[in-house]
């Protein structure tokens, strides 16, 4: 008897140790989990944060954007009031210019007519006088005529670049004149910024070649605009393989032949 009573003594703590044994791995693979989770929950936290301070950054610009786009409105207003008065002006000057024509046309009208220029030479001399001060005076306005045209000339041209400015704005589509360079690349975070801003005609939104030898290398979308420079991100799909960004890289309006024609003038990939 006592050597059964030993035998199962035996089995029954061979039973217990691997019951121990499993609950052991099972406690060791449940910390496993638990680290998992707890790294996941990190993850997902920081990107969670991320993308709420995209967010932010996003709502930002657009209110930034919506009052530079007021503010060049006023702007474009200023010019065409300006533009018209000119117009104004000049309207005024040439009816002046003509009247003075006309003055000196009788002027010499009265001179060819006079039958004895002994007895009329005084006259003749006041005339004479008149008509020199009205010459002086005609050639004085046609000066400041040809003054206030090139302001005019000038005032269209302003408004022409203002109404590409805001034509721009409003389609999501850069200025073609638009040229500037790559000064920071950040890699990890898949953005640039760009030495050229809202002075140099960067809109937010739209779409931006990078050039090298002339020759495009990859694409850009604009996400914030300064006055002095700007952030873009990179659109990874348009890389050139085997070919990375680099400080100096020029950068341009997208090719208008590249451009979609959607009514909105957004550009996607």
């Amino acid at each position: 008897m006592p050597k059964i009573f030993g035998i199962i003594a035996a089995v029954v703590l061979a039973v217990a140790a691997f019951v121990a044994m499993k609950n052991q791995q099972a406690y060791k693979k449940e910390i496993e989990n638990l680290h998992i989770e707890q790294a996941e929950k990190v993850s997902t936290t920081q990107e969670l944060e991320d993308q709420q301070k995209r967010l932010k950054d996003a709502e930002e610009a657009m209110a930034d954007y919506a009052s530079k786009l007021v503010e060049t409105g006023k702007k474009l207003n200023t010019a065409i009031k300006l533009h018209d008065d000119i117009v104004k002006e000049i309207k005024a000057l040439q009816e002046a210019h003509a009247a003075k024509e006309e003055q000196v046309a009788r002027a010499q009208e009265t001179l060819a007519g006079l039958p004895d220029a002994d007895e009329l030479i005084p006259k003749l001399k006041r005339l004479k006088n008149q008509l020199v001060e009205s010459q002086d005076g005609i050639a004085t306005e046609e000066v400041r005529l040809a003054g206030l045209a090139q302001k005019e000339q000038d005032g269209r041209e302003k408004i022409n670049a203002l109404e590409q400015m805001i034509a721009g704005q409003t389609s999501g589509i850069s200025m073609a004149s638009l040229k500037t360079t790559i000064t920071a690349i950040y890699g990890g975070w898949g953005f640039v910024i760009l030495a050229g801003g809202d002075n140099e005609g960067v809109v937010p939104g739209s779409t931006l070649d990078v050039l090298r030898d002339g020759e495009v290398i990859a694409k850009l979308r604009v996400t914030a605009v300064e006055a002095g420079r700007s952030a873009a991100d990179i659109i990874i799909d348009s890389m050139v393989p085997g070919i990375s960004l680099k400080q100096g890289d020029i950068v341009v309006a997208e090719s208008k032949a590249e451009q979609p024609s959607n009514a909105l003038g957004y550009l996607y990939p």
